[in-house]
């Protein structure tokens, strides 16, 4: 093909790249352990919805049903809402709607690499702010870049992907509050945290908008159902550039018996994860040489003395985890928080390759 063909913004693109896969335990992007149909209520629930839906049919444009029941769980409208394929559709439809080549897009890094990916493609001026050491959010430098350059759209993942850090919401308050243009909080993990929603505060930013999934502590991620909270003149702008049937039937039926059994589902799912992130927090730090950061998610960060070795060793030991290239990532690997058996097996081989290593200092 012609490169002359291709947009200038992606001639020389690197697209997001998700790796071969060959080992059968699989934990390097966040998935949830939990079958959904495992729960007996969920799986009659969609079946009989099912049932009554004709495939033959064209989904409903704005998913209206399951937006109103997304709302009802975060406690808006449901004119607040707009339900997209996964998290990364509405990431694109945000900055497709708000961006025009030239404009600054406000990150920091580590974070998320669609943020910077989609910005690229626009042609966007994306500005990062490095974390601090110990991959502790630069807050001071940040501020001052918002009030500085006063991007078009400033993004926050948080808790933070890759390395689970938490901001507090009255920080987020401060980013609010010195920005005159749109404020992204990326709240995919949140449900792991333990902390109120900045969704509370929404009534009090017309700049707030709020990125949601039940990928993560839902165990939805092959279905596809993200969603925007944002306040109704905002949500009708972001449908502006939205594809008339971007969500299929079979996502928003699913979708609506999540929905229906969020308590049982959660109260199922967190618990568990949260105890197997501490035990295995717990044990790495054990270990010399190895780093293990804070983290209030589904996945732990950890540094090690040399990266691919580890990632070789849990490799042979049938175990994938998620490995980067990227400078300040050096050495680091995410590992999702699944069962115990699967993190007892993690921290096996994480014994066998660091132990012996500091036993030679």
């Amino acid at each position: 093909m012609n490169n002359a063909w291709l947009r200038d913004t992606i001639r020389d693109f690197e697209p997001y790249k998700v790796p071969e896969i060959k080992e059968n335990t699989v934990i390097n992007a966040n998935e949830s352990p939990y079958n959904i149909f495992d729960f007996p209520n969920v799986k009659v629930d969609f079946l009989s919805r099912l049932e009554k839906r004709p495939l033959y049919h064209y989904p409903n444009p704005f998913a209206e049903e399951l937006r109103t029941a997304l709302g009802e769980y975060v406690s808006r409208r449901a004119d607040e809402i707009l339900v997209g394929n996964g998290g990364d559709e509405i990431i694109s439809l945000i900055l497709n709607t708000f961006m025009n080549a030239g404009d600054t897009l406000l990150i920091h890094t580590p974070t998320f690499d669609v943020y910077e990916i989609d910005g690229q493609v626009l042609g966007a001026n994306v500005v990062k702010v490095p974390d601090l050491e110990g991959f502790k959010r630069d807050r001071n430098t940040f501020l001052r870049r918002v009030t500085e350059l006063r991007p078009k759209i400033t993004m926050l993942c948080n808790p933070n992907n890759p390395t689970g850090e938490l901001l507090p919401l009255s920080f987020l308050e401060e980013v609010l509050k010195a920005s005159s243009n749109p404020v992204v909080i990326d709240e995919a993990y949140l449900e792991f945290s333990g902390q109120e929603s900045i969704i509370s505060q929404l009534d009090q930013y017309d700049n707030l908008i709020v990125i949601r999934t039940l990928s993560k502590a839902f165990g939805l991620a092959g279905m596809r159902i993200g969603y925007a909270v944002a306040q109704q003149d905002v949500i009708a702008a972001l449908s502006l550039t939205k594809l008339v049937y971007n969500m299929n039937n079979m996502s928003q039926l699913l979708g609506l018996s999540a929905m229906a059994y969020r308590d049982e589902i959660l109260q199922h799912n967190i618990p568990p994860t949260i105890q197997g992130r501490e035990y295995l927090m717990a044990a790495l730090r054990k270990l010399d040489g190895v780093t293990v950061y804070p983290s209030v998610t589904n996945f732990v960060l950890v540094h090690v003395p040399d990266g691919p070795a580890m990632v070789r060793a849990l490799s042979q030991a049938d175990i994938c985890v998620r490995f980067y290239k990227a400078p300040e990532l050096e050495n680091c690997l995410r590992i999702t928080v699944t069962t115990m058996d699967v993190i007892r097996r993690v921290i096996s081989v994480f014994q066998r390759e660091v132990v012996p290593c500091a036993a030679l200092k």
